[in-house]
């Protein structure tokens, strides 16, 4: 079953990129609610949203806007991990248990410039059971990570 991103949460994703981006990567578009609010924001900017991620030859962007599969969790993960080669600056929409269910991820997360957390209410996706949360990424960040409730 896929959960498209709701237009409200799209729009607090794409208010986080802050980096002015000419090229952005919407890796996972489904039904283009990202890709959407991504064209509103950034009439100028070049939209990468491939059929299939793992067919996407490699390229930089300057900035990745995703909601990667949770379901199996693992693609998400690799699919994450794979954009932080892609991209400084990432936000992507993650279960909140991605942050609090593995040491490792969670290094691996401070390593890559987590800066922000944004723990969405769980009415995020009403019919879905996974609770979630926006995690935005930008490459060196080593500083406090923000922490913002919904």
């Amino acid at each position: 079953m896929q959960f498209q991103t709701p237009d409200w949460v799209c729009d607090i994703m794409v208010n986080q990129c802050t980096c002015n981006p000419k090229t952005i990567l919407e890796p996972t578009p489904g039904e283009g609610n990202l890709v959407n609010a991504l064209k509103k924001q950034f009439p100028d900017a070049k939209i990468t949203a491939p059929n299939n991620y793992f067919e996407l030859p490699f390229q930089r962007f300057d900035a990745v806007v995703t909601n990667p599969p949770f379901s199996p969790m693992k693609t998400g993960y690799q699919m994450l991990e794979g954009m932080f080669y892609r991209s400084d600056n990432i936000i992507a929409l993650m279960p909140w248990m991605s942050l609090i269910n593995s040491e490792k991820r969670y290094q691996l997360y401070q390593k890559n410039g987590l800066k922000q957390v944004i723990h969405l209410p769980r009415k995020a996706f009403p019919a879905s059971r996974v609770q979630c949360c926006i995690l935005v990424f930008e490459k060196g960040y080593d500083g406090n990570i923000r922490l913002q409730f919904i």
